[in-house]
């Protein structure tokens, strides 16, 4: 089966349930969602583990990050903010600072510093970065902004992928890090979710608060950090030397590969709304 043919029947799949999951039991917060994200996370973390563990070791604190979007998202629904979840982050890298002046000795700490600089960034991608997922999700009208980030996102990998493939042949190689990525491609990635950013404002005035400029600004910033956010993954799967993240989802490959414009994107998304909900 060739690898668009699989890459479609993914996204057949996979697009009916997030978007149902972000309707689903909205007054909870979507707990669908949620359990989708944090089962994604654990898994994700793991991926990294192995993608960095080529590189050297990691302290085994690292394997505790998962705990980071659950605590986020606990705090959210008992206080309405996160404050105690960057507090574990930090105790966790204390922890794994501590242990290395034991575990370093091993080689009279000459890979001290490159132990823990994996560690910490095992920590931060993806599980500290998940926590602006799990903000959207505590959005105004929460249901339409997850439908709106998820049409961005899934728009920016659709569209910027056929626009390379129509106009993208003598345009290619722009990022060293991708040479099939084309500025075909990144174009019609990124001008298509301007105008469903665009469209979503003028269209659905109830739901969303902001006008229909900021909206296709929305889409255009969301796009790019999701473009961003692949070409970041592609950086981490280069310096190790592997093609996937792993093999779990057919035509993908790992959950990271999946993973890695939501989370991204994710970002200024989050932070956007807010501000323009604010204005």
């Amino acid at each position: 089966m060739k690898s668009l043919t699989k890459r479609v029947l993914t996204s057949v799949i996979a697009l009916p349930i997030l978007f149902f999951s972000a309707f689903f039991l909205p007054e909870y917060n979507h707990p669908l969602l949620v359990l989708i994200i944090l089962v994604a996370i654990a898994f994700g973390t793991q991926e990294m583990s192995a993608i960095v563990k080529k590189k050297g070791p990691i302290s085994s604190v690292a394997y505790f990050s998962p705990l980071i979007p659950v605590i986020a998202y606990a705090e959210r629904m008992a206080l309405g903010e996160e404050i105690f979840v960057f507090f574990f982050y930090i105790m966790l890298a204390a922890i794994a600072f501590s242990l290395e002046v034991f575990r370093g000795s091993a080689n009279d700490f000459e890979e001290s510093i490159d132990t823990l600089s994996r560690t910490l960034l095992v920590m931060t991608y993806p599980a500290l970065i998940s926590i602006f997922f799990l903000n959207i999700l505590f959005l105004n009208n929460s249901s339409a902004h997850i439908a709106l980030y998820f049409a961005l996102v899934f728009g920016e990998d659709t569209f910027a992928y056929f626009s390379g493939m129509l106009f993208g042949k003598n345009n290619r190689g722009i990022v060293k890090v991708s040479p099939k990525k084309s500025i075909a491609g990144f174009v019609g990635g990124i001008l298509i979710p301007m105008v469903f950013g665009f469209l979503a404002s003028l269209l659905f005035p109830s739901s969303f608060s902001f006008s229909p400029v900021l909206g296709a600004v929305l889409g255009a910033v969301t796009a790019a950090f999701g473009a961003l956010g692949d070409l970041v993954e592609s950086t981490f799967k280069r310096s190790a030397d592997v093609k996937d993240s792993g093999f779990i989802i057919p035509g993908r490959g790992g959950i990271l590969d999946s993973l890695d414009s939501l989370l991204f994107a994710a970002v200024p998304f989050s932070i956007l709304v807010t501000i323009f909900e604010m204005l």
